[in-house]
């Protein structure tokens, strides 16, 4: 087995193609620039150093089981000491990409995962606060983002974490400054995660580092590869130019069919970004020509990635009941509401493109991929728009979930596609808790009151611009994309919900949240050279930090209603 990052020698041929310029963290990987500054097209895709960014980034660990290591740092040189002993175990993207194409060839080849290679990973990222008490100066602490400064507690009026969701309610340290930093683990199996984790615990005790809260998530047994509400997790994710493979001979600007390629500064640090406004010469997405290389704090934050943490509790049992009630208000199945209310079935069928020919909303349908399970293929599964297929919204309401994340090409009160690809962001997550079983006695790991829900993680390069304003902006207005449509009915922290189901009876529905925030912390996972920066004594002079990176405007506060309110995220 391999232990944590332990995979480069292995598979390094894989991602030697990507290698670029890592002794520099300021350089300007533009398009067309190869490592000895030749330039090629301006259209060209850019050289992403996946050796330098960390493995979850960009490839994504895709483990089964995982550990969540929240902790504060003691002195500084013995932080510094103890950061210096994981950096060489700090799995990069090249490494987990090459081993997740090694995982997949086995598995397709034996056809199933029994004797398919196992790994175990580990990657490090820290608060604002973290990187002060590693000694990081304060003319560099102050040319981080607003957003990261303060960290996310701070912002809970902004993204809507208020009463059950408000940070004094939040488990651990989460609603105070106590936290530095995460250690994320993830392994194939528990018994490879659990010794991963007696190490790593046991040298950060001994380097003064205390673990202030410990949270494990894990596929559910039941249902792999779905959250606890029953539908199937991280089905759409932005492709990455210079790194997804294009699979789509009517599209060469997409991966497989329906995912549109996005420039990676839009995640990594260091890298052209995307145009905001329509590109004339390549249509409404202006995904072709490269925007401004993303920069944010100090020159040594390239190739690093900034990261939202989410504990969500999920109220499972309130979700059925609504369902529930509602579907046999509207004369429908409870799975066919469901697939309204998310755009997908719980298989992750999307209801675009495979409802009836007049687009209404029809109570006998079912998820169409029991009979044809080739919906579910990736070349088919997300390949749809809303703004020509469906601009009325009668096949998935313009308020569903996957609609209020992601409009695709339809038209927003903030603009259009061009606009829509900038507020991206690369999502990891994993279940946590034990899934809920009706009927079992009050207080076990099954019962209706157990803590389950949703470890959310995303990766982005601006935490304003991107999930600050997907939840203030998208989730939570209800004239989003259009006016009167609703909130998002999974994720919007109102205390009071509306919905607007077309062809519904009644049209407009009620609901109250089914999520609620635990806890959360905005980090910035770090390069690895950068850690390297991090992990040396605090003697060396630091070079002269570069002019901060103008702030981007943040999105309006959410009106605050009087009285009481719910809150969820």
């Amino acid at each position: 087995m391999l232990k944590a990052g332990g995979a480069g020698a292995a598979f390094g041929a894989f991602g030697t193609r990507w290698r670029g310029l890592v002794d520099d963290p300021s350089h300007d990987r533009s398009p067309g620039k190869s490592g000895d500054g030749n330039a090629s097209t301006s259209t060209a895709d850019p050289e992403i150093d996946l050796a330098n960014v960390q493995g979850n980034v960009l490839a994504g660990f895709n483990k089964d089981h995982q550990r969540f290591l929240f902790f504060r740092l003691g002195d500084t040189e013995r932080a510094r000491t103890w950061l210096a002993t994981i950096v060489d175990e700090t799995a990069t993207s090249e490494e987990v990409l090459a081993f997740n194409n090694l995982f997949s060839r086995a598995r397709a080849r034996r056809g199933r995962e029994a004797g398919t290679p196992q790994a175990s990973w580990l990657n490090v990222a820290l608060t604002h606060a973290g990187l002060a008490a590693l000694g990081v100066p304060d003319t560099e602490l102050s040319m981080f983002p607003v957003a990261f400064r303060q960290g996310m507690a701070a912002r809970a009026q902004l993204i809507g974490d208020v009463d059950e969701s408000a940070p004094a309610h939040w488990v651990g340290p989460f609603g105070s400054a106590d936290v530095h930093g995460l250690l994320l683990l993830a392994a194939d199996v528990p018994s490879a995660l659990d010794e991963l984790a007696s190490v790593h615990t046991r040298r950060m005790a001994g380097h003064g580092v205390q673990v202030v809260f410990d949270d494990a998530g894990r596929v559910r047994a039941d249902q792999p590869g779905h959250e606890h509400f029953g539908f199937k997790d991280g089905v759409s994710q932005p492709g990455i130019r210079g790194l997804t493979r294009r699979q789509n001979p009517a599209d060469d600007q997409q991966g497989v069919p329906g995912q549109d390629l996005l420039w990676p500064g839009e995640f990594v640090l260091g890298y052209p970004t995307q145009i905001r406004t329509p590109d004339p010469k390549s249509g409404e997405s202006g995904n072709v020509n490269p925007g401004p290389i993303s920069r944010s704090g100090p020159a040594w934050t390239a190739d690093g990635s900034y990261l939202v943490f989410r504990r969500l509790r999920q109220d499972v049992a309130g979700f059925r009941d609504f369902l529930a009630g509602a579907a046999a208000d509207q004369g429908v199945s409870e799975e066919r509401l469901g697939a309204k209310l998310v755009g997908r079935y719980p298989s992750g069928a999307p209801l675009e493109r495979i409802a009836d020919a007049a687009k209404s909303f029809d109570p006998s349908k079912a998820d169409p991929s029991r009979k044809d399970p080739t919906i579910l293929d990736a070349r088919k599964i997300s390949n749809f728009e809303f703004a020509g297929d469906d601009a009325d919204g009668k096949l998935v309401p313009r308020a569903a979930h996957i609609r209020k994340a992601y409009p695709r090409n339809e038209k927003t009160p903030t603009g259009g596609e061009a606009d829509t690809q900038t507020h991206r962001i690369m999502r990891r997550g994993i279940p946590y808790g034990e899934s809920f079983r009706e009927g079992s006695p009050p207080g076990s790991a099954a019962a209706a009151d157990a803590d389950r829900g949703l470890l959310f993680l995303g990766y982005q390069a601006s935490l304003e611009r991107q999930f600050e304003f997907v939840v203030s902006q998208w989730f939570n207005k209800p004239d989003h994309p259009q006016r009167g449509d609703g909130h998002d009915p999974i994720l919007s922290q109102v205390a009071t919900k509306t919905f607007k189901l077309p062809g519904g009876r009644p049209d407009h529905l009620t609901m109250q949240p089914f999520i609620f925030t635990t806890g959360g912390a905005y980090l910035f996972q770090p390069s690895i050279t950068a850690l390297r920066r991090l992990a040396r004594p605090a003697t060396a002079p630091s070079p002269a930090p570069s002019p901060p990176a103008p702030e981007p405007r943040a999105p309006e506060l959410p009106p605050r209603r009087p009285g009481r309110e719910r809150g969820v995220v």
